[in-house]
Order: C-alpha cells, then structure tokens, then sequence
C-alpha cells in the first residue's frame, strides 16, 4: 500500500488496522520499512531524543484495508501535528488517491499536483516513476488512498484487463473530480462487518472505471488551456466561499464566458454540474460546522441554506445520515 497520509496501528483479527489516535515518528518508520515509504520531518534535527509529545505526528483515525480484489485501501481522518514529507519507493502499477477534506501537494518526477477536496491523483509509481508528498502541520485532511497490489491483481481478471488499458494509455499521471455520488459513498459506512466490506470494494471498482474512462475519453483535453484557467477561478471560489449566494449569470462574468458555454464547460472539466458542486462543498462545510457542536439551523444558515429543511434534505442524501445525528455523534 502507498499511503501518502496515514499510519497504522496494530491489527485485528479480520485484517483491518485498528484505529490509534496518535502517530509517532516511530510508527511512521515501521510503516515505511513495511510499505516502501521513506518519510522525512523538516522541523525535527535527526539523532535526538524527542519527548512522547514531540514525537507525534498525526492525530486522528486511520484503517487500512486488503480487499480480496487485489486492493489496498487506507481511509485516512487525520490532523497533521508535524510537517512531513514522504517518497514512494516500491512499484504500484496503479495508485489513486482521492482527498475528501483538505488538500495534498504531489510530485511526480519534478510535476507538482495538488489534489484538493473532491478531487483524485491517479499514477504508477515505480524506480522510474517517483511520488513525493508534502504535509504542513495544523492540517485536518481527510483521504482515501488505493492500491493495485502488484503481486496479487493477477487474480482478478478485472483488474487484469484494467491494467492491460491502463498501460495501453502509457499510465499516465493526472487529476480529476470525482463525481458527487462516489464522494457521497466515501463517507465512512453505517453498516459494519462483511456488508462494509462490500460496499467499500464497490465503490473502490467504480473509481476506478471513472480513472479509467477520464483518462480514455480524454476529459482532461477538452478545454483549452486559457478557459480552463477562468474555469478554475470559478471553481476556486465555490470551494473557498461556498456559503455565499451566486448566480449563473454573474458566475459566467467571472469566468469571462456566456452562462450556456460555463454551464456545458463547467460539466465537461469537473463532472459535475455548476451548482451541484457548490451544493457538494456547501455540504461539506456545514458537516464540518455540525461537528464542532453548531445546531443544525445554525449549520444550514452558515453553510448558504436559507432554509434548513430542504438542507436536511440534501444533508441526508449526501451522506446517509439526518444532519441532527451527525451533530450526535
């Protein structure tokens, strides 16, 4: 498993990493002998003794997962308590990362990419092909990771034939926005056991046919370079000010375009619709509101819903759960 943003504790017996709240430097060095990760601190001097406290670099909940398909899963729910960074040394014929909150900064032979919320990383990693990451401290990032698992993919004839088309198309490196309904599926399961278990493993198959189809269909190639940049400054600002009020019409101005050519534009470059992405991180935002003790009514007004039933509404279709049982737990 290639894991740019997580660790893992001791293991149970059903092959699931336990959660463990904290990460030493000493689990980190584990992991990297286990995994092919050479991890380095910035801000701590090498050859001294650090304090228990010193030593911790995450904070939060990590599981790690071998599906029977031939996949290693890392569901990562992290805040990062020392800057860190990490270099991929083993071969992954196929790795996909997706960030749900926060954003990762990559590199891939000297190519910097950073994936933001609502968007994966898709490459293969090998001698040839080197992965760096960078994580600054004081950041909460929630991700998941995956794996081909080269020694074992063979027995799946699925993930055989992907492979085969992912080399056909040179394996390429790029980013893409996952569609609203897999990021829907990413939070983590209700349900528990050998049900979990599938539904993770389904989900994990359908990135990987959307990886496969962006890169087949040649999404990342359909706007030019000049519109993409203004579609960008659109996007931007939903994700940073999603609790403000837009229209079309004036979102199409930024962009320097009609509203017909942002609203066809918009769709082919990010899969999503304009205002099904700015629902997407309004949701997003007011989950986090949520989890810092915020009533559901404050949560809705704060996040740009006017209203908090039909923000319950889209709440509970987003995420499976009524907004007042989040707040819950």
């Amino acid at each position: 498993m290639y894991s740019v943003s997580s660790d893992v504790g001791q293991w149970d017996r059903g092959g699931c990493a336990m959660q463990k709240k904290y990460f030493s430097i000493d689990d980190f060095i584990g992991f990297g002998e286990r995994y092919g990760i050479d991890y380095r601190f910035p801000s701590l001097a090498s050859g001294r003794a650090f304090s228990k406290e010193q030593s911790r670099v995450l904070q939060g909940d990590v599981e790690e997962i071998a599906l029977s398909s031939g996949l290693s899963l890392t569901r990562s729910d992290v805040r990062v308590l020392q800057p860190y960074e990490t270099t991929s040394l083993h071969y992954c014929p196929l790795y996909l990362l997706v960030v749900l909150e926060g954003s990762v900064m990559l590199r891939v032979n000297g190519q910097q990419y950073v994936v933001r919320s609502g968007m994966a990383f898709t490459s293969r990693l090998s001698e040839h092909q080197v992965m760096n990451a960078s994580h600054l401290a004081d950041y909460h990032l929630r991700t998941f990771s995956l794996g081909v698992d080269p020694d074992s993919y063979r027995q799946s004839p699925l993930l055989s034939a992907l492979l085969q088309q992912w080399e056909a198309h040179g394996a390429p490196t790029f980013i893409w926005h996952v569609p609203g309904f897999l990021l829907s599926g990413l939070q983590q399961p209700t349900v528990a056991g050998l049900s979990r278990q599938l539904i993770v493993e389904g989900i994990m198959l359908q990135l990987l046919g959307h990886a496969l189809a962006y890169r087949t269909q040649g999404f990342e190639k359909r706007v030019p370079g000049g519109e993409l940049n203004r579609l960008e400054t659109v996007r931007r600002l939903l994700e940073q000010q999603p609790e403000k009020a837009y229209t079309l019409a004036g979102l199409a101005q930024l962009a320097a375009m009609s509203s017909s050519s942002l609203r066809v534009k918009f769709r082919q470059t990010y899969g999503h619709s304009v205002f099904d992405y700015l629902r997407d991180r309004r949701l997003e935002l007011a989950r986090r509101y949520l989890a810092q003790g915020y009533s559901v009514q404050q949560a809705a007004w704060m996040s740009g819903y006017q209203h908090a039933t039909n923000f319950s509404t889209a709440f509970r279709r987003r995420y499976g759960v009524a907004p007042s049982e989040m707040r819950a737990s």
